[in-house]
C-alpha cells in the first residue's frame, strides 16, 4: 500500500513540475490533466512490479518467477501501449512513467528490504 499511495503523489509532483499538455489529437477518451509522465504507465509499473517482486519471493520454482514476472510485466507493457492508441499519451509520457515507476519501485524494495533487517544491496543482487 506504501509503495502504491506514495507513488502516486510522487507521479503527481512530476506532473506539477513538467507540466507537459497532453497530445493535440482526437483522442479516443478524455482525459484530464497533464501528460508527462504517464501515471497509469508508472502506477501499473509500480503495482505489478511490486508483484513480480513478491513472485521472486514467495515462489521457489525458477519457471514459476520468470513466467510469473513475465505476464506481469506484459501487463504493463499493454498498459502502457493503450495509453498511447488512446491518443492521451505521447510515446516518452510512458517511457517516462516506466522510467519514473521503475526508480520508486527500486526505492520501495530498498526500503522494505531494510525495513525487514537485511541489507537491500545484498538481496538485489542476489536476484
Amino acid at each position: 500500500m506504501f509503495t502504491i499511495a506514495l507513488g502516486g503523489g510522487f507521479n503527481w509532483l512530476l506532473k506539477a513540475y513538467f507540466k507537459r499538455e497532453r497530445p493535440d489529437i482526437e483522442a479516443l477518451v478524455e482525459q484530464g490533466g497533464y501528460s508527462f509522465p504517464s501515471g497509469h504507465s508508472m502506477g501499473s509499473f509500480v503495482l505489478y512490479g511490486t508483484l513480480a517482486f513478491a513472485v521472486f519471493r514467495l515462489y521457489d520454482h525458477t519457471w514459476s518467477k520468470i513466467l510469473g514476472a513475465a505476464a506481469l510485466m506484459l501487463l504493463v507493457l499493454l498498459i502502457g501501449l493503450s495509453r498511447i492508441y488512446l491518443g492521451v499519451h505521447y510515446p516518452s509520457d510512458i517511457l517516462g512513467g516506466f522510467s519514473a515507476g521503475g526508480v520508486w519501485l527500486l526505492f520501495s524494495i530498498l526500503v522494505y528490504t531494510f525495513i525487514k533487517g537485511g541489507r537491500p544491496w545484498k538481496k538485489i543482487s542476489s536476484l
